[in-house]
């Protein structure tokens, strides 16, 4: 952002520091008005709270030297002039900037093509002996957060100096906003961004939580494979934004988790026809009536072991459900759950419920299971209930009308309690939710298929968390980005009662509770006929229905057309990749816009492309020559082009398999070539 932005129209200068300015001339309120304007074209959701504003609890001060602050009760904001303070705080950010890396690539923990993709790129670089340093640092950001809008003067040079693309301006207080738009030029600053490809979101909240997943979703949705790098800048300190500094930074690589693999998405897909080509699927979908039963949610923490006699001496009083590895510590007491609940789609849960199946009776267990669970898994319950998950391929390929099971993941625990509010019940007790352990490397009951040896224990503590029943418990990245997840879901289901009986991680709006202290109805509830009820209120996944999603999805034609256009950007980036270091962009803005043209696309192909990107700029801002980096971007393009072909052909074969599974007439098009 090169151009020049005037970031200081001064009102009326008071003649005593302590008295706010009067910005009524006619040249201020017109500045003020060109401003609001601007924030009702970029800002919109910002101008009516702006607009309402009569008079101001805070003012905006210009003393008689020129100097500007914002006060308040005596008080003032930045106890000098603001200008003074933006070029003071600016220049000590160069000399010291606060940014968060990502670690290198690693094929290992990257899946299918991804992985081969970045083991390719690695091996061309070292044939043509292009070299890269880990350590190296670069000054350009893709993304720019900054902490405190206040009155602005600082927005422009950091967006220029950091060359960043998405500037995400955090503001507690919507009266400081309103006064920059007194003195810093918010019209010319946006048109500028406009013209240089930079997006604004502004955030203005009062809540550090609202304020980081606000912020978290900004970064998702801005092509977060060019996380690496971001900087975070603080304007003023307050205690709400020292806290959402330190959200935002926990959570920053949350952006780039769960992105998807195409390998992934081919096995859901393949899953999802296979469980609803009959035509005849059950869908957990609306909310269900509500229902005043008590229901136990069980998982496989190790803390159930504790509570299994409790749960078998209640089980007349309450209905039961079980969540992933949870199952077998049920059966191995006699009980049988009302309800088995899955999320995954991997062979491995497969098995683990084929030889809990040939070591107990399973009968009258209903499944609830995310349309993307392998299809002999789903056959071997006496009855399977499908949902449709968030942003998987079959959901957006099938789902349709369906409401969507929100969140879903990233744990089947996440599953477990938004099926129990869909399915009415607004009682809940969580049993072995553990989240976590307290009881070393041990994060599975000893009777679930970890304890028995069926499967090795694979999480590794990596955090400590406040018990849920006093003391501390060490839990691992995946179960605190599920506990992060209940906890935003019992936000918002506020009128759900959750109990937590685990001895794990706390979960904040799950009240902690020992199992001795519950107290539950003495009538003994009749399952069967609950179940029953519960049948009645699910609705069908006909074949009319999913082959007429299938037909307005048009994934094949509208492949054809995005992967025609991806590889015609390759092409010209190979030729000539551009000296920028925005190199990528417009490949990037064309993954982005997949989700407009064709979600199913998108969710099919959108992950494995960004992180491919992802992978490619990490080396490409750590090249030690600096006349290595245009053969390393020619070398990058070429790969990246033929990973849209592999996605080509991978695709073709997928529709194919497909829809001979769900036996559509007339299938067997082709994703044609460039």
């Amino acid at each position: 952002m090169t151009e020049s932005a005037a970031t200081a129209k001064t009102p009326e200068v008071s003649e005593n520091p302590e008295t706010p300015a009067a910005p009524a001339a006619p040249a201020a309120n017109e500045f003020f008005q060109k401003n609001l304007a601007a924030i009702r074209q970029w800002a919109p959701y910002l101008y009516s709270r702006l607009g309402a504003i009569d008079v101001p609890n805070t003012d905006l001060i210009v003393d008689p030297d020129g100097g500007i602050d914002i006060g308040f009760r005596g008080q003032r904001l930045y106890g000098q002039d603001a200008v003074a303070h933006a070029s003071a705080q600016i220049e000590k950010f160069a000399e010291a900037p606060t940014r968060e890396f990502i670690n290198e690539p690693d094929p290992e923990k990257m899946k299918g093509m991804t992985g081969d993709f970045c083991v390719a790129v690695r091996d061309r670089m070292g044939g043509a002996g292009i070299a890269y340093d880990p350590a190296k640092t670069f000054p350009n950001s893709h993304f720019l957060v900054v902490f405190g809008i206040g009155l602005g003067f600082h927005l422009q040079t950091l967006i220029e100096r950091t060359e960043a693309k998405v500037a995400i301006l955090i503001e507690p207080n919507i009266e400081y906003l309103y006064h920059s738009l007194y003195v810093t030029d918010w019209a010319t600053l946006f048109e500028i961004g406009d013209r240089q490809g930079v997006r604004f979101s502004l955030i203005v909240d009062q809540k550090p939580a609202e304020i980081a997943a606000k912020a978290g979703q900004v970064l998702r949705g801005n092509n977060p494979s060019l996380l690496d790098g971001v900087s975070l800048f603080m304007n003023y300190r307050s205690v709400i934004l020292d806290r959402a500094k330190d959200l935002i930074r926990r959570d920053l690589f949350l952006s780039i988790s769960g992105l998807g693999f195409f390998d992934d998405e081919c096995i859901m897909c393949r899953n999802a026809a296979g469980n609803l080509a009959a035509g005849t699927a059950e869908i957990l979908g609306e909310y269900l009536s509500t229902r005043d039963e008590p229901l136990f949610v069980i998982g496989s923490g190790p803390s159930v072991e504790a509570d299994l006699d409790f749960i078998v001496a209640h089980a007349g009083q309450a209905m039961l459900m079980s969540i992933g590895t949870g199952l077998r510590s049920l059966l191995v007491h006699g009980i049988r759950p009302d309800f088995h609940i899955e999320l995954e789609n991997g062979v491995d849960n497969l098995e683990i419920i084929a030889a809990t199946a040939e070591e107990f009776d399973i009968g009258g267990v209903t499944l609830i299971a995310s349309t993307t669970v392998h299809p002999d898994l789903a056959r071997i319950f006496d009855r399977a209930v499908f949902y449709f998950r968030e942003r998987v391929t079959p959901t957006q390929i099938f789902g349709g009308s369906f409401p969507i099971l929100q969140p879903a993941g990233p744990t089947v625990a996440n599953s477990a309690l938004v099926s129990s509010i869909r399915l009415g019940f607004r009682k809940v007790y969580l049993f072995g939710v553990d989240m976590g352990t307290k009881s070393g490397s041990k994060f599975h009951a000893k009777e679930s298929v970890y304890g028995t040896g069926l499967l090795d224990e694979v999480v590794e503590a990596s955090q400590a968390f406040p018990g849920n029943l006093g003391g501390t418990a060490v839990g691992s990245h995946v179960y605190d980005w599920s506990r992060k997840v209940l906890e935003n879901t019992l936000q918002h289901y506020r009128s759900v009662q959750v109990y937590n009986c685990s001895n794990g991680v706390r979960i904040d709006g799950a009240i902690p509770k020992v199992a001795r202290a519950i107290e539950l109805p003495e009538t003994v509830i009749d399952r069967a006929a609950v179940g029953r009820e519960i049948s009645q209120g699910l609705a069908r996944c006909k074949r009319e229905r999913w082959s007429m999603q299938w037909r307005e999805s048009d994934i094949r034609a509208q492949s054809t057309v995005i992967l025609d256009h991806l590889e015609g950007i390759l092409v010209a980036l190979a030729a000539d990749p551009g000296s920028s270091v925005d190199w990528l962009q417009s490949f990037c803005d064309a993954i982005q816009a997949i989700e407009h043209q064709s979600p199913a696309n998108a969710a099919l192909l959108g992950g494995t492309l960004q992180l491919a990107v992802g992978c490619a700029s990490w080396y490409d801002r750590r090249i030690c020559d600096p006349g290595q980096i245009d053969p390393y971007r020619r070398l990058a393009a070429e790969e990246l082009s033929a990973l849209v072909g592999r996605l080509r052909e991978g695709l073709e074969a997928l529709l194919d398999e497909m829809e001979t599974t769900l036996d559509l007439p007339g299938a067997h098009g082709h994703v044609a070539g460039a």
